[in-house]
């Protein structure tokens, strides 16, 4: 249970970088240059965090199954 607890932050961020990445798209916010770096670099972000994401619960796994 407790290892399920520390992977809620992860979700909860990788929420924010989705919401995150829509707002700055909007009218408002095009216009800036830092918006198409930022937009860009969401999807890697999201991409790293969910490779780290599945190697902890790979090794979570293994480590249950050696128990």
């Amino acid at each position: 249970m407790k290892s399920e607890l520390k992977l809620i932050p992860v979700a909860l961020l990788s929420a924010f970088f989705c919401i995150f990445g829509h707002l700055i798209l909007s009218k408002s916010f095009v216009g800036s240059d830092w918006v198409e770096y930022t937009a860009a670099l969401i999807p890697f972000l999201l991409m790293a965090i969910s490779y780290a994401s599945v190697r902890y619960v790979i090794k979570l796994e293994k480590d249950k199954n050696a128990d």
